[in-house]
């Protein structure tokens, strides 16, 4: 399996309408592809100072969904203009067998 972190910072002139629009776009994304993947996200709880604004973790199944989904329309088509930075790391993690 293959783990996708995006953090990032939204632009000060982001509303709450902005960010939940985002959330909702970022929420649909499993219904809209035609590979299986799980999404969680979230706002920062604001414990750190530093830290950035949101979070979205994606769960693939391969290499070759995470690269489809790279350029897929409905990825393609998140709301951009409220984020003003954005930070992404991959990683591999092994699924014990069922």
């Amino acid at each position: 399996m293959l783990i996708h972190c995006v953090t990032l910072k939204f632009r000060d002139s982001a509303s709450a309408a902005d960010i939940e629009t985002f959330a909702q776009a970022v929420a649909a994304l499993p219904g809209r592809l035609d590979f299986p993947i799980r999404t969680r996200q979230g706002r920062d709880l604001g414990e750190r100072p530093a830290n950035a604004d949101y979070a979205i973790v994606t769960e693939f199944e391969t290499l070759e969904d995470f690269n489809a989904y790279l350029v897929h329309p409905a990825h393609l088509a998140l709301p951009r203009e409220p984020v003003e930075s954005m930070q992404s790391v991959q990683f591999r993690v092994k699924v014990p067998d069922a």
